[in-house]
């Protein structure tokens, strides 16, 4: 009881003494578990931060039992637990907070400081439609500002020109790289035969196993993926852990568009 007493007078008596560098000091520190909640809200790690937060409100009681057992060896133990914790949660929380950080790395003036190419997305369109009315399966990564080399060294390096006639010629049925993905870097073909994460979410039964990677992908970085359904010829395009159909090539047009910040002016002139 003694040691209670004494945790609650030093805290009244630090909340007394607070100066204008205190309250900025809070003031920083809750705005970054701000930052923090808000990169993993409405994930699906939700049900794993409910359990970090049991396991933390649990270290901290158990911290106050062993002070007021007054247990020295426990409660040094214990007092050196949050670093574990921190470990903890940046190995569950790692791709929440990636993502989260490429989220902010896309506002407005961070567009201004570091300059995006446009995409080739007219050969890109021209393609897909034309798989689709084959009904053969593809699946082209655009690559944004998270780096795709982890993914890229997984296929056959290519450097090839994004073209029409390029993309059907890999996605072709039965030729070696026809399962995997296409990824495009610096408007160009970097890689084919590529093998992406797949997604652990529930989906449609209609979706395949290119949509589920189509979504890893985009879980996991912030690239764009178009997808044709090799069963159906559904065009559909994925991004931030979701994924959109069926497309038509005005839609899916729009889309890749508004994703890569490219006005009709500007898109044309690099059509042509």
């Amino acid at each position: 009881m003694k040691q209670l007493r004494s945790f609650f007078s030093d805290l009244i008596s630090l909340t007394a003494n607070m100066g204008f560098r205190d309250v900025v000091d809070i003031l920083m520190l809750a705005l970054l578990f701000y930052f923090l909640l808000h990169m993993i809200r409405q994930s699906r790690s939700q049900v794993a931060l409910r359990g970090l937060m049991i396991v933390l409100g649990g270290t901290l009681v158990f911290y106050l039992v062993t002070a007021l057992g007054e247990l020295s060896a426990m409660r040094a133990l214990l007092g050196r637990a949050w670093i574990v914790l921190v470990v903890l949660f940046l190995i569950v929380f790692q791709n929440e907070i990636k993502k989260g950080l490429t989220d902010y790395g896309r506002l407005p003036i961070f567009r201004a400081l570091f300059h995006q190419d446009a995409a080739p997305i007219e050969e890109i369109i021209k393609a897909a439609a034309r798989l689709a009315e084959k009904r053969v399966g593809a699946l082209i990564c655009l690559e944004r500002r998270t780096p795709l080399r982890p993914y890229i060294e997984t296929g056959t390096l290519m450097d090839a020109v994004v073209s029409v006639e390029t993309l059907r010629t890999i996605f072709a049925m039965y030729t070696p790289l026809h399962d995997g993905a296409v990824i495009i870097r610096n408007n160009r073909i970097a890689a084919a035969g590529c093998l992406l994460p797949l997604s652990t979410q529930e989906l449609p039964k209609d979706l395949g196993t290119r949509h589920r990677a189509a979504i890893g992908l985009t879980e996991e970085t912030d690239a764009v993926v178009v997808v044709v359904s090799e069963e159906t010829g559904i065009i559909s395009i994925a991004h931030d852990g979701t994924i959109s159909r069926p497309e038509t090539p005005e839609s899916l047009r729009e889309k890749l568009r508004d994703l890569f910040e490219i006005d009709e002016e500007g898109d044309r002139g690099e059509a042509g």
